[in-house]
């Protein structure tokens, strides 16, 4: 008896004038869906909405609601990916990680990948590669979506964060689907938070060995910071 009278506040909130109203909107929608799935096509309705909203306080919200609701409708993504690459900045760091990790998934799926040429070579190449055999090695010229560029260009600046979390996620973004010779500034990044907390430390180094085993090059100039 409960859902339908929730239902119906969830969707008056999502067109509420202030936006910390339609950001609790937001939050209750997974926790709707928890007690009713069977209203989900119902709650996509209104995560529709609230993810085509303008204000930076309610899009990480309402991302968040669309991971644990419908990871599978990426074509509610589609009309608004300029708007979340372009808001990205301006939200809070945790909107940040969630959107962030979204757009990794969405990029992976809908772009691609711009080292796809370069994958057959990189696992016979060994991990201390001397220079002299990379500057024989003739690199194509990468064509990347006006698209694909725009979420690579706006996640860059976040690589400065003081949250680990949103510093690790766009490493992690930049390792799945940036061109080789991007990665990396987000290798650098990752280096920097190995100064921080020790608890912070183990996770970053757990990052960096992953992104180490495909990507063997990218921490040749970091090695003494392992030492």
């Amino acid at each position: 008896m409960i859902v339908p009278i929730v239902m119906l506040a969830i969707k008056d909130s999502a067109s509420d004038m202030s936006p910390y109203v339609r950001k609790t909107a937001a939050h209750a929608i997974p926790k709707l869906y928890s007690l009713d799935s069977e209203q989900k096509e119902e709650l996509i309705g209104v995560l529709e909405k609230l993810l085509s909203d303008k204000t930076t306080l309610v899009v990480g919200s309402a991302v968040m609601a669309f991971e644990e609701v419908c990871p599978e409708r990426i074509d509610l993504i589609h009309k608004n990916y300029r708007k979340l690459c372009n808001l990205l900045v301006d939200v809070d760091e945790w909107g940040q990680v969630v959107i962030v990790n979204m757009l990794t998934r969405y990029a992976r799926t809908q772009f691609i990948n711009p080292n796809v040429d370069n994958i057959e070579d990189d696992e016979n190449r060994p991990f201390y590669d001397s220079d002299s055999d990379s500057s024989n090695t003739k690199k194509p010229k990468l064509t990347i979506d006006p698209d694909h560029r725009l979420l690579l260009r706006n996640t860059k600046p976040l690589l400065q964060s003081r949250n680990a979390s949103v510093v690790m996620a766009v490493s992690q973004l930049y390792h799945h689907t940036a061109p080789r010779s991007e990665v990396m500034i987000a290798a650098k990044a990752l280096i920097r938070l190995l100064r921080g907390h020790r608890e912070v430390q183990s996770i970053v180094l757990h990052c960096i060995a992953s992104i180490s085993i495909a990507r063997k090059e990218c921490l040749n100039l970091f090695l003494n910071h392992f030492l």
